[in-house]
């Protein structure tokens, strides 16, 4: 890693828990304050003997509350008797009981995990550590004139009341369900919301607003080069997406329109604490030329009836720390990624990170690089419940990877033998094969100019603890004949060198050579173009 990796990722790690410890904390168990919305007709939910509300989104069904250990969790299935029942991440090692029409189980800390009852819909139980409370003199949204009652529209009294903070200031969203057009954050400030607070869009689509310097993409919160925005609470963010996104395409007469839920741009010192983001038009959580970016407890919920529904696209952004955090994407669930404007994107870490990806890639760098290079990402503590593909390595834009570490990373099942009985979306169809590996060196050519991006490398990637639990799924590296030819005439090789699996167990069984880890196609068909693949137990 190095002393000076080591010491930028201390610092930035220092200052996010310095941050973090400096609010208010209250510590103590219960449950959350009911979630707007309607309540599941599928399951009841208690925890610790008390009553918590299972809301019913789109296609899943979710339930939060906050617990510091041994939450005694009870699920009850309203439509009758259950045979089986399945608590994930598996390596959790949770294992339910069943009696009746009742499922039982023990959480012993907080986590997000995802409960499969039969071939029912699936219940999303998000256990919280306890919610920070907002500062002394935050400004609340029912004072500045908001009316929660889910139908109001609140644009103007939350613009103004954002508008109107001084440096440093709180605008706190309460219980309850307040709708609004897009807003614009603004620089020293934080958006909190309170546990039972929804802020959704409304179904006006002439309030919702581009992105910021944009005029195609829209979104529901946006800001654009600030420093010190905060985003924070165990409230809920929701764009309204599938309603927004139809109406725009209709009053459009467009396929698709894309948008974010929430994108912050040139920015420094963000943080994004906590809250659950629901229903966006597109990218979910789009941060990009940012310099010290914080994700932490953050839950993503998308409707997979809308296309190119990412989780968390972290572009051209360097000194990133995501974890505790939980993605149920349609598209990708983890994707960083880079654009022209910064050359050197640098110093990720992605942890403890709970990803179902319904039908794209559940970790995938790229496959926007137009960039120099991106270096010193690590991936760690990663539970992969679903996907098409577990880890997906992309350059086609001329950026060089170099040094990736993928640690402790559980890949559980992926699509391509995954039972659709469970799933009510019959959309979700595997493309191609699924892959635990991939990886992809290309070059993109510019449709004005004509010329080709140079040719990216994918170098210095370690494997270390991977568990795949179906070896069934092969892996992949794909390079065109023609960027082969290309690569072997300038002397642009190897493209892709020094990748080490260590500790890789695939279907039970330990591997201990590049055969078994289940390429494709032998190593030996990519001659130059691929060197120095180690395999250690």
């Amino acid at each position: 890693m190095g002393t000076e990796r080591t010491q930028t990722i201390s610092r930035f790690t220092a200052a996010a828990v310095a941050t973090a410890l400096s609010a208010a904390i209250s510590f103590a168990d219960g449950t959350t304050p009911d979630i707007p919305g309607p309540a599941s007709e599928v399951y009841e939910l208690s925890v610790n003997g008390t009553p918590v509300k299972v809301v019913s989104f789109k296609d899943i069904h979710y339930a939060q509350c906050t617990a510091v250990k041994d939450a005694a969790v009870e699920v009850r299935v309203k439509r009758g008797g259950v045979s089986s029942a399945r608590v994930q991440p598996s390596a959790f090692g949770i294992k339910p009981s069943i009696e009746s029409s009742t499922v039982r189980f023990t959480v012993p800390r907080p986590m997000q995990i995802v409960v499969q009852i039969d071939f029912l819909e699936k219940l999303f139980l998000f256990i919280e550590p306890p919610s920070e409370t907002p500062p002394t003199g935050a400004v609340n949204a029912l004072s500045a004139g908001a009316v929660a009652d889910g139908v109001t529209d609140n644009t103007a009294a939350l613009q103004s009341a954002i508008d109107a903070l001084p440096a440093g200031g709180t605008i706190l969203i309460p219980a309850g369900h307040f709708r609004s057009g897009s807003l614009r954050l603004k620089s020293e400030m934080t958006l909190f919301l309170a546990s039972g607070a929804l802020l959704q869009a409304i179904d006006d689509i002439t309030k919702i607003l581009p992105v910021p310097g944009g005029k195609i993409q829209i979104a529901f919160l946006a800001a654009d080069g600030v420093t010190n925005l905060t985003i924070a609470g165990h409230g809920t963010i929701d764009a309204n997406g599938y309603i927004i996104r139809k109406a725009f395409e209709k009053a459009e007469n467009v396929k698709k329109k894309a948008g974010r839920i929430l994108i912050v741009k040139n920015g420094k010192n963000v943080a994004i604490r906590g809250v659950t983001v629901r229903d966006s038009y597109s990218w979910n959580i789009h941060c990009m030329f940012i310099d010290g970016l914080t994700i932490r407890g953050v839950k993503i919920l998308s409707d997979v009836r809308l296309s190119n529904h990412d989780g968390f696209d972290i572009e051209s952004s360097s000194n990133v720390l995501v974890e505790n955090s939980f993605a149920f994407t349609e598209d990708d669930g983890i994707t960083p990624k880079a654009r022209v404007g910064w050359n050197i994107i640098e110093n990720h870490t992605y942890r403890n990170m709970v990803i179902w990806a319904h039908k794209a890639n559940a970790i995938r760098v790229g496959t926007e690089s137009a960039c120099t290079t991106m270096r010193n990402f690590i991936f760690e503590n990663i539970y992969i419940l679903n996907g098409a593909d577990a880890i997906r390595m992309d350059t086609t834009e001329g950026a060089v990877y170099d040094n990736f570490t993928f640690r402790n990373i559980w890949i559980e099942d992926l699509l391509q033998y995954y039972d659709e009985r469970y799933e009510r979306n019959k959309e979700r169809k595997p493309i191609d094969p699924s892959r635990v590996f991939y990886f992809w060196v290309s070059r993109t050519k510019d449709a004005k100019s004509g010329e080709y991006s140079p040719l990216g490398r994918i170098k210095n990637i370690r494997f270390e603890n991977i568990t795949i639990s179906d070896d069934r799924i092969l892996s992949r590296i794909d390079v065109s004949e023609a960027v082969t030819k290309f690569a072997l005439e300038s002397g642009a090789t190897p493209l892709i060198e020094n990748i080490t699996f260590s500790n890789i167990v695939r279907g039970a069984k330990p591997i201990s050579s590049p055969d078994e880890i289940g390429f494709s196609a032998p190593l030996e068909k990519y001659g130059k173009l691929v060197a120095n693949i180690i395999v250690t137990k």
